[in-house]
């Protein structure tokens, strides 16, 4: 009897995820033989393509007569998506002409304006399609779509960035909800911080690039220059750092470890947070963006140099940035022009669509925003090594930090010490330096570089530690 009752469990237990599984398996039936064929290589979340696939194949067969059966290259980080493309570049490009892939999709406008650009080619569509999608080409001091003409790429949606919290958790931490970045530098945090990888996930790189832009814009405001700024944000990032329990490889799976209460919040980007909010309840966690702390960020699509399925790979784009492509991202899974099986929760980049904003799962109006502030490339121009100095300056080393800051808070010199190391050794003109000197360095030349820069770091917090022991 025992044996039937436990059998009767599991499957109660399992049946939702079996079901759910066998829904997606629906979009996963063998193509038509005359299906077309398009490759993407993108690190966008398995219900985005689902979607887009199933509901771009069903347009072109209606409007061209034809399925399509997209064969998506799946990464989780930009790096990933990097050393694919440069390794093609080395071998299959410089052979036949063609990467073998027809677009990049997802990953943040910086990382299509520098690590990509070298992979992309302009993409000419109809100027006045253009200036349907984009009435405006700019949103929060970024564009919308790349200058060039014809532009390298197109934003699709438009995302944010925030912080992720169980509200459960911290009750128990007694820290109280967070409302802005400084507050993850918070000591009782420590060991209940979760982030990302920003030398793997674009995404943590660009939230990290904020918290120093923030601390640029602040320095200008208050007559110091932007250049202490900067290091004063990068010492912030490594006292938020401190506190962090480990980095994951992708940001997407940051929400759901805050959810479970396995970390108290995490910094992440808003569509994965409120995906999760969602699933658990907003009882159980939170999601907040940081007052004139956050920028709008277009993620972006764009043509690879080469691509072997041109006009296809167009017909794409363009279907993505229709009034229909667009509805997908945000009208509720099963509603009229929303996707089948999963509510996408991304914010469309054409404007038009929030003229009618029935049926959205979250009806929120970028265009009308108030929580960010105008990005600037003059203050991202260390974008290409932040995750570089994060990765020397924290994540080889983070024992040592956690140890360090430890030990200054318990000292009788906390204040001045933990004030100290939260402003970088450098700033950013040395910053920009190590940028220039690291990319034109080889792969041996690269990993030489980052040991000497950690033994740094290592012997920064060596001192701050003797320092507290006095």
């Amino acid at each position: 009897m025992k044996y039937s009752l436990a059998i009767l469990f599991l499957l109660v237990l399992i049946t939702p995820t079996v079901m759910r599984w066998a829904m997606g398996r629906q979009d996963q039936v063998a193509p038509p033989k005359d299906a077309l064929k398009l490759i993407i290589i993108t690190p966008n979340n398995e219900p985005i393509r689902r979607e887009f696939e199933s509901a771009f194949s069903a347009y072109h067969q209606q409007k061209f007569g034809k399925p399509v059966e997209i064969n998506y290259l799946i990464f989780g980080g930009a790096s990933d998506m990097r050393r694919t493309l440069d390794a093609r570049r080395e071998t299959l490009f410089a052979r036949t002409g063609s990467y073998d892939i027809d677009l990049a999709w997802g990953g943040g406008d910086t990382l299509f304006d520098t690590i990509l650009k070298p992979h992309l080619e302009g993409l000419p569509l109809d100027p006045q399609f253009i200036k349907d999608v984009f009435p405006q080409p700019t949103l929060a001091g970024l564009r919308l779509y790349e200058a060039s003409n014809p532009p390298l790429w197109f934003g699709t949606a438009l995302s944010s960035f925030g912080i992720g919290y169980n509200v459960d958790v911290v009750k128990y931490l007694r820290v109280g909800p967070p409302r802005t970045w400084t507050d993850l530098q918070d000591p009782r945090y420590r060991g209940w911080l979760l982030l990302a990888d920003p030398t793997r996930s674009s995404t943590a790189r660009t939230m990290f690039m904020v918290i120093v832009e923030r601390a640029m814009a602040d320095a200008l405001a208050q007559g110091h220059s932007a250049d202490q700024g900067w290091a004063k944000g990068m010492g912030a990032i490594r006292q938020i750092c401190s506190n962090s329990r480990s980095f994951s490889d992708s940001a997407n799976l940051l929400p759901t470890q805050v959810g479970n209460g396995e970390v108290a919040a995490a910094m992440t980007i808003d569509f994965y947070a409120r995906s999760q909010i969602q699933f658990i309840g907003e009882d159980r966690m939170g999601y907040v963006e940081p007052a004139n702390a956050t920028v709008i960020n277009p993620d972006p699509i764009a043509m690879i140099k080469g691509a072997p399925h041109h006009e296809l790979a167009q017909r794409f784009v363009e279907f993505v940035l229709s009034e229909q492509g667009q509805r997908l991202f945000n009208v509720k899974a099963g509603l009229p022009g929303g996707p089948r099986l999963s509510n996408l929760r991304r914010l469309p980049v054409r404007q038009s669509v929030y003229k009618d904003m029935t049926g959205f799962t979250d009806p929120v109006n970028p265009f009308e925003q108030t929580t960010s502030f105008n990005t600037s490339r003059s203050r991202t121009a260390t974008f290409g090594i932040i995750g570089e100095l994060v990765q020397a300056s924290c994540m080889d080393v983070l024992e040592d930090l956690r140890e360090t800051r430890a030990e200054i808070l318990a000292s009788n010199k906390a204040a001045d010490l933990d004030a100290k190391l939260g402003v970088f050794p450098f700033d950013q003109q040395e910053a920009l330096k190590r940028l220039n000197q690291y990319q034109k360095a080889n792969a041996v030349q690269k990993l030489e570089l980052m040991q000497q820069w950690t033994r740094d770091f290592r012997e920064e917090y060596r001192r701050l530690r003797n320092e507290a022991a006095q």
